[in-house]
């Protein structure tokens, strides 16, 4: 197994701590007298390329899934179009229980805003089920950058000459907040968008770009080999554990512009409500479980359960709270 592989499935946040999910373990208890179960493979959709976070992670808790559900559950990428060609695929689907459908922030909050002919509504064609995690991301730059510091960045980026940043989208979380960045402090920044992170990071290390943020499970392991330098952290309060070296975006002085990333999963709608709730709990069980737990180790996430009815609310303010940041920046996609 690729070295870097393994890493990303083989450990995920020291912070998932068992005492975070107690309110989804009573839910999972309650659901689990259900007699509902999948009779055929259950499909995971996941809207980005092999090779990162989303997809490590999705691999992690299928197999922990198909233990529960007593059926396999095959991680299946259908990436492009920010997450609309996931989205069609499951919206055609039909709404039995078999297909999730994982997502973050850009595909189930962002995209309302990005795109004017977008071709699903998350509310209206999709249950929410629950949300997994929030996660910390990093500003890095190549080891061999001049720049050591996100005051030294900020410098740099007053010159005529354009620093250019990098992303696994356009549209995606770190363009809008790069851009939010941008905006508030004057830099040349220019966009360059990439199919996925693993090509954006190994562009970053060729220095073929100058700077990107990433969630900082996909960065973390070129940090600590050398290969990259972590200047700043967004979405945490504190510093991370893994970077204990490096400030967070408060220390820095630009606190209003945090913003952690987070992930999730929707089925489509119209699934009956006992199974939603055997797919939550079994979801639930599935992150608890020691196997996950253990290999949950080294990302930088931090574990927030949601009931459906608690991330269908959640997914609506943080839509309505892109939806202004989208429309401040000027960003919009055809």
């Amino acid at each position: 197994m690729n070295s870097k592989r393994h890493f990303l499935l083989s450990a995920i946040a020291s912070a998932l701590a068992p005492s975070a999910w107690s309110q989804a373990s009573n839910t999972a208890a309650t659901a689990s007298s259900s007699a509902w179960l999948p009779s055929r493979a259950v499909t995971w959709v996941v809207p980005y390329p092999a090779g990162g976070f989303g997809d490590a992670l999705s691999r992690v808790l299928a197999q922990q899934l198909t233990l529960s559900l007593k059926q396999p559950v095959i991680v299946e990428n259908k990436p492009g179009a920010g997450g609309q060609i996931a989205a069609a695929y499951v919206k055609q689907l039909p709404a039995d229980g078999h297909t999730l459908f994982y997502g973050d922030i850009g595909p189930f909050a962002m995209n309302a805003a990005l795109y004017p002919r977008l071709n699903y509504d998350v509310q209206k064609d999709f249950t929410p089920l629950t949300r997994l995690l929030t996660s910390a991301l990093v500003l890095v730059v190549p080891a061999n950058s001049p720049i050591k510091s996100l005051a030294e960045l900020q410098q740099a980026a007053k010159t005529d000459k354009p620093l250019h940043y990098g992303s696994f989208g356009i549209g995606s979380q770190p363009h809008i907040w790069m851009e939010m960045y941008r905006r508030e402090t004057g830099g040349n920044l220019e966009h360059v968008a990439y199919k996925g992170a693993a090509p954006a990071l190994q562009d970053l290390m060729g220095g073929h770009i100058d700077l990107m943020l990433d969630v900082a499970a996909n960065s973390l392991p070129y940090v600590r080999e050398g290969k990259l330098r972590a200047l700043a952290v967004v979405g945490s309060d504190k510093r991370l554990r893994q970077l204990p070296q490096v400030p967070t975006l408060a220390e820095l002085g630009l606190g209003k512009l945090n913003a952690p990333g987070w992930t999730g999963v929707v089925v489509r709608q119209g699934t009956p409500p006992a199974v939603v709730a055997q797919l939550h709990a079994a979801v639930v069980k599935a992150v608890q479980s020691p196997e996950v737990m253990e290999r949950f180790g080294e990302f930088a996430v931090t574990p927030a359960p949601q009931s459906p009815a608690e991330f269908s609310r959640f997914i609506q303010s943080e839509t309505e709270r892109w939806g202004q940041v989208i429309k401040a920046v000027g960003v919009t996609l055809d």
